[in-house]
């Protein structure tokens, strides 16, 4: 099992100052296609309570985890019988700066889109999940 890392034990320690706090912690590996795969893992960290959230994403072969923050998320879809739809957006800070956004749709449990947009260029990387390399507590790259 990997060490947490310096970002997650700051926000579990923020979330568990509150007595009674329901935090939630959820994790995806995400890969691009095409000649150079990016893979990288995103993590959620939730407190229901307060009605706050966090995360950060860290790239295979990095040891540097990047912070995000929920900048939107709105319901998307609400169809009948079955989960909602919404569609999230994080944005990255790296160094100080917001390098770029993350977009996540969901709906359930699934990742049905998942696309990320750099501040700098505009350019965009869409991922898809990585159920191959997804361990019990981390990605295994």
């Amino acid at each position: 099992m990997k060490p947490a890392s310096p970002i997650a034990a700051a926000l579990l320690a923020a979330c568990a100052a509150s007595s009674h706090a329901a935090l939630q912690e959820d994790f995806r590996c995400l890969s691009s296609s095409g000649p150079k795969p990016i893979s990288l893992e995103f993590r959620q960290v939730v407190d229901t309570n307060v009605e706050w959230s966090g995360g950060y994403v860290l790239y295979k072969g990095s040891k540097k985890a990047i912070p995000i923050v929920v900048a939107s998320s709105r319901t998307t879809d609400r169809p009948e019988g079955r989960p909602w739809a919404f569609e999230d957006r994080w944005v990255e800070v790296f160094e100080g700066r917001i390098n770029g956004v993350y977009t996540v749709r969901r709906q359930g449990a699934n990742i049905t889109d998942f696309t990320y947009t750099s501040a700098k260029d505009g350019r965009v990387f869409s991922f898809s999940q990585d159920i191959a390399h997804t361990g019990a507590q981390s990605c295994n790259w």
